[in-house]
Order: structure tokens, then C-alpha cells, then sequence
């Protein structure tokens, strides 16, 4: 491996968070937290819990770079549809803990959370926070319903993403993705084109039409491989602007209702066999 292909490595797991707005920061200290253990790192975990008792789980997944607290708005609508929500910062993320971390740790960190709190009924996830999700199903990361913001299709798309953002050749493609694929348990997981082929589950795929991250086709071939899937393409907004983009409040809201409804559906689990 060259020095270049070296650099960007570790510039992968090394992700520039996105800083903190002192509203979050106030509504951090608010929120229960629980720390979990995963092989030599730790990850924060923010609990919110409604009035109610809750029966029913969702797990909140930001982006690499991101922070559980930008997806406050998604924990509210959880919040209101009766569910206890757990928002963990990703591995390497927390200001507390700040670490180097790759994605294959990440897979061990959702069975690590499922294993602590029991399983998840709904997991919302936006961009890479989706592929991990994903890429734990295939080692018994389990859920019932899915929604997806802004989520690449496959661990190649993302790996162009960093590569166009760094300016570097797609010549780097083949050996980031020979590197990447050497390193998680199951070696044939990120070079398959079909991740989210999770059976026939209810999920909500939303794309930003504006996104430049994360290209919108992505969402086209995620939709077609989820045959319970609902695609909302959310207009006049990007990678970031779909987490609090009005028409997001409302299609979450609905596909909520809607599938809790469905008592059928409730009872079957990606990751289950």
C-alpha cells in the first residue's frame, strides 16, 4: 500500500465531527446517557424515553462525522409514536472519547447495543449510519422496520464519495476496497452490490434530490432491492437538509403510523434467521 492510500486510511478513521450547537450541548446534558463497552472503545449512548412505558425500541444512527443530536428532530417523532429511542454516538465520534475507528468495528458496536438493551423494533439511520446498519444484518444485527436517510447503496459507493472529496483518482478505488474488505468477518460484505436485500420489511427511504454527497440513484437502487420499501424524494434539500426538512416530519410520521399498525409486520426481524 502506497503512502497516499496509507494517509487516506487513516483519514477515514479519523472523522472530523461536526461541532456541537450549544442548544445541543444543553440538551446533552439533559438526556440520560449509558456507556458501552466495545473490544477497546467506548460509545456513549443517549436514552429518551416518553411519559408512557414504552414496548418498543428504535435505535438512531448518525453519519461518520456526525452527532446522534443531529437527528433530534427523528428521536421527537419516535418520542411521540410511543417508542423508547437510543442514539449512541459512532465509535471514534464522542468529544468524550475520540479514537480512530473503522467501519467493521462499527457492525460490532449495533450487535454490542442489541446485546445490551435487547433488539431493536425500528432502526432510522442517516448516511453511513445506513450501510452499517446493513452490513450488521448479515451477522445478526436484528430489527423489523427500517428508515433510511441519505444512505449510499454500497460500501463502493461511499468509498467514491471519500475519494471524490479528497480529490483522488478512482484509480484508489480497487485497493481501498481490497483493504476495507480484508478487514471485516465476513470478507464478501462490503464488494456486494445488494446489502439491502433485507426481505420483504417495511422501510422509508429518503433522499435528498440536492444531495452532493450521496448520489440520489443510490436511493433508486436501494428502493428496488427492499420490496416493502416507500421512496421519498425530498425536494430543494441536501445530505444534511433531509434531517430537518419538513416533508421528512411528515413522510417519518406517517410510515410510523402505518406500519405500527400492521401487527404482522411487527413480527418479523431482518438478522432473525
Amino acid at each position: 500500500m502506497d503512502n497516499l492510500l496509507v494517509s487516506l486510511t487513516d483519514k477515514l478513521s479519523t472523522p472530523a465531527v461536526f461541532p456541537m450547537r450549544p442548544s445541543e450541548v444543553q440538551q446533552l446534558a439533559l438526556m440520560r446517557t449509558e456507556t458501552v463497552h466495545c473490544g477497546p472503545y467506548r460509545s456513549r449512548v443517549l436514552i429518551s424515553q416518553g411519559p408512557m412505558q414504552a414496548a418498543k425500541k428504535a435505535l438512531v444512527l448518525h453519519g461518520w462525522g456526525g452527532h446522534p443530536l443531529m437527528l433530534a428532530q427523528a428521536k421527537d417523532i419516535l418520542l411521540a409514536q410511543g417508542y423508547e429511542v437510543y442514539l449512541p454516538f459512532l465509535l471514534g465520534h464522542d468529544p468524550q472519547t475520540p479514537a480512530p475507528c473503522d467501519f467493521p468495528a462499527q457492525c460490532q458496536l449495533l450487535l454490542t447495543l442489541q446485546n445490551t438493551f435487547g433488539a431493536f423494533d425500528t432502526v432510522v439511520a442517516h448516511s453511513a449510519g445506513g450501510l452499517i446498519t446493513a452490513l450488521s444484518a448479515s451477522l445478526g444485527f436484528r430489527f423489523s422496520r427500517l428508515v433510511l436517510m441519505s444512505v449510499p447503496a454500497s460500501f463502493t459507493s461511499l468509498l467514491q464519495h471519500y475519494l471524490r472529496q479528497n480529490h483522488l483518482p478512482e484509480s484508489y478505488l480497487a485497493p481501498l476496497c481490497a483493504w476495507y474488505q480484508a478487514r471485516f468477518p465476513a470478507p464478501e460484505m462490503p464488494a456486494t452490490d445488494s446489502l439491502f436485500a433485507l426481505g420483504d420489511i417495511p422501510a422509508l427511504i429518503l433522499q435528498g434530490q440536492q444531495d452532493t454527497r450521496i448520489n440520489p440513484a443510490d436511493a433508486w437502487k436501494i428502493h428496488r432491492q427492499l420490496p416493502g420499501s416507500q421512496l421519498a424524494l425530498i425536494e430543494h434539500t441536501g445530505h444534511l437538509g433531509v434531517l430537518t426538512h419538513q416533508r421528512t416530519h411528515y413522510e417519518l410520521n406517517a410510515f410510523l403510523r402505518t406500519a405500527n399498525a400492521d401487527p404482522e409486520k411487527r413480527s418479523h426481524y431482518v438478522g432473525s434467521h
